[in-house]
This record gives structure tokens, C-alpha cells and sequence, in this order.
């Protein structure tokens, strides 16, 4: 039997909640925010029996391939997992719609993704469901020439952009929702990297029809799938593609940009072999800062495809 499709996990309350949880925070403060958030976590944690088992199932190959860490895969664990997501939640508000302040985020290539931005130059830019994105989202608020468009998953994508406007209106942030890479798409988005804007798109979760564009990578000392579309955009775009993490510290925020590649190259009669190999690259940086933050990995369904 195989596991569920992490897309047909049913989305709660998304535009909604997102309205509440920025109205209490903003008017009532964190310690209001902290303390409406708790319940709801316990019940969301006792409620969702597939998150359960599949955070248990990645603290059960992280500790068995970090076994010096000290994370254990008890339900403890995976509770606390579930509590960081939350507060996540409430740093994803402050990255979209109020902003982080520069002296919480620790930043060592920010200068070089501006110039890049500056001088014309964009490019292809991968997260991940680990830490938050969001705050690396708001990037573009810190400076004027630099624009993002984040390609999700997600339908409510107009909504968000539209709230988004209302909300903050010098944003630099556009959501567009997709479910495939279309040439219309792709000859946009080419438009925008030529204009030195970025495309942000995250490089661990597969895509809706995932048939013919997943490849498998060792990730945590398991076979796991990972989407092509990233790397295939890259090359459709013919520009640089870099890696994105941003993990959350004591001090605030620390962000990591590493160049993937130049370009991504597809030659005829061998197509997927660089593609293969950019992606086992990206699934060894992925366990690299796992392995610096595990607790803040936010895959609520089986990511290894086994059944729940």
C-alpha cells in the first residue's frame, strides 16, 4: 500500500486562519499568540495521526544516521516539532507582512545576492521545508532592486497576493500558484530573471503529477523522491540556480545561499543525468542543515513514500 500524495492532504482554514493568527498577534501581542496557539497544537498533534508517524519516521532515520545528536524519536520530540512549526507561523506573518529587522538576521551573502539583483542578474533560488523560507521570502523588502516570485503549490496563491498589497504595499513579493511548468510560465518567468528578479520554488516536495518528474536521492540513509521541476526550470531559464536555507538560532535568524550550479545543462539522449546529480547535491545540503537544526523540519506526511 502507498502512502497519500502530500498534496491530498486537505488544507485547514489556510486564508482565514492566516488573517486571525496576523489579527491577534499584531493586536494582542506574542504572549496572546502563544497562548491561543498552544491548544490548538495539542489537539492539531493528538488529532493528526499521519504527522505523528511521519515526524516519528524522520527522527527515526535522523537518529540512526546522526546517532551523536542526541534527538531521540519519541513522541516528545515530534510534539516539540510540532510546536516549532507553530511558531513558525507567527514568524511567516512577521516575514510577510511587518518585516524582519536586519540586526536578527545573520546574512554573510546578502551583499552578493543585491548585487547580482543590481547588475541584472537573477536567478533560480531552492528552499526547502526546513526552518523558514518565508524570512528569506522577505528579502526583497531590504532592497529596493530586488524582487521575488515564489512558485507554489498552494491555490490561494491570488488571495495572498491580494491581502499581501493591502497589507504591505511596498512588497517586493509575488506568490504565483502552479501545478506544472508550463512554456507560457516558463517564458514569463524568463522574463523576470532577465529583469534580475528571482524564482524561489522549494526542492522538497513533489509535484502534484509527480509521474516521470521525480528522481530518487539517498536523503538520511534512505531512498527518497525529489522533485525534477527545479532543475528543469533552470535549465528552461538558463541561469544560475542556487540553494536556500534560512534556520532559526537564539540570536534570530541564520541564512545560508550556496550557488548549485552555474547552469543547468541537458544534453540530448542523456537528459536526467545532471539532473540526477543536482539533485543528489541538493538532498546531501538538505541533511547538512538538518543535521545543524532537526527540530525545525516540517514534513507532515511520509516523505519517503511509505505507507502510514
Amino acid at each position: 500500500m502507498s502512502a497519500l500524495h502530500w498534496s491530498r492532504y486537505r488544507e485547514q482554514g489556510f486564508f482565514l486562519g492566516i488573517k486571525f493568527l496576523f489579527l491577534l498577534h499584531h493586536r494582542l501581542g506574542p504572549i496572546a499568540f502563544k497562548i491561543a496557539v498552544y491548544p490548538v497544537v495539542l489537539c492539531y498533534f493528538l488529532k493528526n495521526r499521519a504527522g505523528r508517524r511521519a515526524i516519528r519516521e524522520y527522527l527515526t532515520l535522523f537518529s540512526q544516521r546522526f546517532p551523536d545528536s542526541g534527538v531521540h524519536a519519541d513522541w516528545y520530540t515530534a510534539f516539540r516539532i510540532f510546536l516549532n512549526f507553530a511558531d513558525s507561523a507567527r514568524e511567516k506573518l512577521e516575514a510577510w507582512f511587518v518585516g524582519i529587522p536586519r540586526s536578527c538576521m545573520n546574512f554573510p551573502n546578502q551583499a552578493y545576492l543585491h548585487s547580482l539583483a543590481e547588475q541584472g542578474r537573477g536567478g533560480i533560488l531552492i528552499g526547502s521545508h526546513l526552518g523558514n523560507l518565508e524570512v528569506c521570502r522577505a528579502l526583497g523588502s531590504f532592497h529596493s532592486s530586488m524582487k521575488v516570485n515564489v512558485l507554489v503549490h498552494t491555490k490561494h496563491a491570488k488571495k495572498f497576493n491580494r491581502m499581501m498589497k493591502l497589507l504591505n504595499p511596498n512588497s517586493q513579493l509575488r506568490l504565483t500558484q502552479v501545478t506544472e511548468i508550463s512554456p507560457a510560465l516558463a517564458m514569463q518567468l524568463s522574463e523576470s530573471v532577465e529583469r534580475g528578479e528571482f524564482v524561489v520554488i522549494v526542492g522538497d516536495r513533489t509535484p502534484v503529477d509527480s509521474v516521470g518528474r521525480t528522481c530518487e536521492a539517498e536523503f538520511l540513509g534512505r531512498a527518497a523522491p525529489f522533485p525534477q521541476g527545479p532543475y528543469i526550470l533552470g535549465a528552461l531559464l538558463r541561469c544560475p540556480v542556487y540553494t536556500l536555507f534560512c534556520l532559526r538560532t537564539e540570536a534570530g535568524y541564520d541564512i545560508h545561499l550556496e550557488k548549485l550550479c552555474d547552469k543547468v545543462v541537458m544534453e540530448r539522449g542523456n537528459r536526467e543525468a545532471h539532473i540526477r546529480e543536482l539533485i543528489a547535491a541538493y538532498a546531501a545540503r538538505l541533511e547538512q542543515y538538518c543535521h545543524k537544526a532537526p527540530l525545525q523540519w516540517y514534513n507532515f506526511y511520509p516523505f519517503w513514500n511509505q505507507a502510514l
